[in-house]
């Protein structure tokens, strides 16, 4: 299935609910607003999700506390001008992720495993050959001509592959 989550804003999730439009939950990452206070205010229906840090990917999968989300994001598989600071290791320099480190991660994982940053279609045959559960993106449809039929022709490609 296709969610619709903001990235790092609950408020904007609860505006637009209140607005009557529909947003399925958020995206949050290790700085962010804590994911259990996203789960407080969205309630259990809502999706949660959380960006895994990047330095200790796979062992903060295995250990981590996974009571108030519901999946980990991973990534940026590549760089990505959406967001120049995902990724970065401690000394500022991006670090991608390889489809052979997300088979890793999707495999140790106690929760679904969604990967992000720079994925354009023809990247989805081999992440869907890794196991995580799905993927997100931005630019690669907000930067589209025609960005619903972009974002179709992503998830019948990805749905296919699966």
């Amino acid at each position: 299935t296709t969610a619709l989550l903001v990235d790092d804003r609950l408020d904007v999730v609860l505006a637009a609910r209140q607005l009557g439009i529909k947003v399925d939950g958020v995206h949050v990452g290790q700085s962010d607003i804590p994911p259990e206070i996203c789960r407080a205010y969205l309630g259990e229906e809502a999706v949660v999700g959380l960006s895994a840090p990047t330095g200790e990917l796979l062992d903060y999968v295995r250990t981590a506390d996974v009571r108030a989300i519901d999946y980990f994001g991973a990534g940026p598989l590549h760089e990505t001008a959406t967001k120049p600071d995902c990724g970065l290791d401690e000394n500022g320099n991006i670090m991608t992720r390889s489809f052979q480190e997300l088979t890793a991660l999707a495999t140790c994982s106690p929760l679904p495993v969604v990967v992000g940053g720079g994925v354009k279609c023809r990247d989805l045959p081999a992440l869907a050959a890794t196991g995580v559960a799905g993927f997100f993106v931005v630019s690669a449809v907000a930067g589209a001509k025609e960005p619903a039929k972009a974002a179709q022709e992503m998830v019948t490609l990805w749905q296919s592959k699966r």
